[in-house]
Parts: structure tokens; sequence; C-alpha cells
């Protein structure tokens, strides 16, 4: 058994790592490392998605988790998927307990209230942005948020680090995750640790692909690296851990924020207040990035939808529509949902009920910044898996998908786990997908 050490470096590409091979802590897990490069994701290309992916090794329309927010038009999807709850399969964190190791995870998504975790300090915050103005009352917010979602000493580490806490945001949300990684590993040495970290997609929601901000994001996120060695190297334990540095998806460029809920509108399908906000639906599409997904209340409105959204796909705004027995059929994904639809390049989808139904984008929402992602699974950069430690053949492959990362790594580690039940497969069996590549 080793001690497995995972940390999402959340938008990384794999064109990213001829940038960061020579910044300190990338280059000391890239310099004897298996590097899988180009991983094929799931649908759509969403945090929340991909994540639940990884950590369980199963594809969406298992692993229950189809979206990073919730459906709730009333209130514009503000709660997300934050709870361990949704999950409808063991992950790495049961497999690791059953077999009675200690677990730890800091900023994961989908895992608050985990009962197999033993240190966790979920991805959660108060969705509420009028809060964010009043400190005494935010933090109110946040001291119940946590101490709901957090184990007992997860908590006690918030408490600790909470003054790095500003409105739950990136980087500062970072900076608190690590100062929490640093503690774990020096305190407790766990012998399962996943992580999470954002700074480099917010960069590219904001600023763009590949704007100047993306290269200061990479620097950041590997000052949090050699910070998580030098505490392993504190601890003892760095020599003995498969240390993993991976991404959940890509993005691509957004110049225009298409709004299908305008038609909806103006069809008579939802009904807004003054302020634009949902009072009452029939049909409504749910923004998911680049795609969307159309609910319903009975086939009368998928039908009358389906007419009022037509003049997108005949101008060529959407590109693709699938039924939802198409996407679980070709792409594992899986709600309850009637239609997923596609955008066409540069366009991402938003959740505007009223107003103009194409607009410039801008950064107010992840979901259509001027760079984003949760587009079909072939589309755009894709991340790296990079696994370094002992045991570990150096060397660059293809082949890998998010749903590989968890048997292959929980069989690197040692970590028993129950094959048939994983849709993914262990990279470095014998007969796997996996292919080796020349040497650059």
């Amino acid at each position: 058994m080793h001690h497995l050490f995972v940390m999402c470096v959340d938008a990384l590409f794999t064109e990213n790592l001829s940038d960061v091979r020579q910044l300190p802590g990338f280059a000391q897990v890239l310099q004897n490392a298996a590097i899988f490069e180009h991983v094929d994701c799931v649908y759509p290309t969403l945090t929340y998605v991909c994540h639940a992916s990884i950590m369980s090794g199963c594809w969406p329309d298992r692993h229950g988790v189809p979206h990073n927010q919730i459906l709730d038009p009333a209130i514009e999807d503000r709660n997300w998927y934050w709870d361990y709850s949704h999950m409808r399969v063991p992950t790495v964190f049961d497999y690791a307990r059953h077999a009675g190791l200690s677990t730890a995870s800091v900023g994961w998504p989908v895992t608050a209230g985990a009962p197999n975790i033993d240190v966790n300090i979920p991805e959660v915050w108060e969705p509420d942005e009028s809060v964010w103005g009043d400190p005494e009352r935010l933090a109110r917010r946040l001291d119940a948020i946590y101490e709901r979602g957090c184990s007992p000493y997860g908590f006690e580490l918030y408490e600790r680090h909470r003054g790095l806490l500003q409105n739950n945001a990136t980087p500062q949300l970072d900076e608190f995750d690590t100062a929490c990684n640093e503690d774990i590993i020096c305190e407790l040495r766990p012998d399962v640790h996943f992580t999470h970290q954002a700074a480099l997609d917010h960069a590219r929601h904001e600023h763009g692909v590949l704007a100047p901000e993306v290269q200061d994001a990479l620097r950041a996120h590997d000052g949090w690296i050699c910070r998580c060695i030098d505490a392993m190297k504190e601890a003892g334990t760095y020599d003995d851990t498969i240390f993993v540095i991976l991404g959940d998806h890509g993005h691509v460029r957004i110049d225009y924020k298409l709004s299908p809920n305008v038609l909806l509108e103006r069809a008579g399908l939802l009904e807004v207040d003054n302020a634009g906000h949902v009072t009452a639906w029939r049909a409504y599409v749910q923004s998911s990035g680049v795609s969307g997904q159309l609910f319903v209340r009975d086939d009368a409105a998928l039908a009358e939808a389906c007419e009022a959204l037509s003049p997108l796909v005949e101008s060529g705004l959407i590109t693709d529509v699938f039924t939802r027995e198409e996407v679980r059929e070709r792409y594992h994904e899986d709600g309850e949902f009637a239609l997923m639809m596609e955008a066409a390049p540069n366009y991402g989808i938003g959740g505007d009920c009223v107003g103009k139904l194409v607009t410039p984008a801008g950064s107010s929402d992840y979901k259509y910044a001027v760079s984003t992602h949760g587009y079909l699974p072939f589309r755009g950069p894709k991340p790296p898996l990079i696994i370094s430690g002992p045991g570990v053949v150096p060397g660059r492959y293809a082949g890998a998908r998010l749903i590989d990362e968890a048997p292959t790594l929980m069989r690197l580690a040692g970590i028993p786990f129950d094959a048939d039940a994983l849709d993914g497969e262990d990279l470095f069996a014998e007969g796997s997908r996996a292919v080796r590549l020349p040497e650059a």
C-alpha cells in the first residue's frame, strides 16, 4: 500500500504541460511521471460531472450527477450538487475506508457530508451573492454551511484558516484549501487524500482561454503544489506517495451568449416577473455552458418547445439535438431532461428569459463567460493525467478516459476495489486501452 495524493487543477490542458515543465512544483512531479495526454471527458464537460466520474470510475448515467447545478429555475439554479448523497455508486473514498485506510478530501466537489471521508472540507459556498457584502452575515452563513458539510476535524481546520476566505472566491479559496492540505499532511498523514483547486478555471472564464492571466494562474497553482510536496517531505511520506496532478475538462472561446429561454417565454412556455426571474414554467432550458438541457412538464410542452426552438436549429445556432435516450446511449449522460442541445462554435447557452436572443459574451456567469466548457467530449482541449511515484512506469501515453482514473490510481496505491462495478479500467493492466507514445 502506498499513500495516494490527487490534486485536480481545474481546467488544466495537456497543452499547458510545455508551459509548466520549468516550474518547480510541476517539474518535480513531471520528471519521472506517466503522462496520459488528452484524456477523454464526459458529457457535459462540467466540473461536478467530471469530478464525480474521476472519483467513482463510472459514467454520469450511473453515478447520478448530471450537471453542476440542481435544476430550480425560480432561483436560477443557485444550488449545486455539493452533497455526497447525490452519488449513486461507491467512490475511491468508500473503497479505501472498506480497506481500513484513512481518507481526506479538501475542496473536492460532491463530497459534503460524505460518511467515509475521515477529514473532509468539501467545496461549498454561500450561493446568495446578496450576503457577500455583509461580512458578519456571510461569516454566520459560512459557519453553518461548513459545519454541515465538514467532518469534525475538517470543521476545526475551517475555523483555523477561515480568515483566508473571502466570499469563497479564488484564489483565496485555493489558499485556504492549501493551508488545510498542509495541516492534514503534517498532522495526519492520510493514506488517501484528494484536493481540487480552481484558480486556473476562473482565469480562463474571466479573461479568455489563453489570456496572460492564465500563466499567472499556472504559477499560482505551482506554488500550491510546492507547498503540498514540502509538507509531504516534512511528514516523511513523499517518497511513498502516488502523486497525481490531473485536469477535469478543457475550455473553448465564447463570443456570444445564446438564450433559448427567450423563445420559450415568447411562446408562453414560461413566465417571468418584472426582474426577469422565472415564476412558472412548462419548458425551460438549463444552461450547461456550450450545451443545454431542455426540461418539460409534459409531452405537449415538449412539442411546443421544439417548435419554438426550431429557428435555432434551422439557422445553425444549435448544431446538435439529442433525445435523452440518444444522450444516454452515445455519451452515458442521463437526467430528467427531455433533450440536450449543443451550441455552434463561439456560442455559449445562457439562462436569460427576456431580452435579446443573442448578446455578447461576458463574465457574469461561468456558463457563458468569454471562455467556458460543458460541450461534447470530443470538442476543445483535453486534460492530462500525470502520475508519479513508486511503481509508476514513466512515459507518454494516450487513450485514457476520466472514468479510467479511479481504477488506475487505486491499483497503483494498492486499494482493493470491485473492477466489475466500475465502467473504467486500469490503464496499466495488460490489454488496457492505453497506448505508449514515443518520447518527445
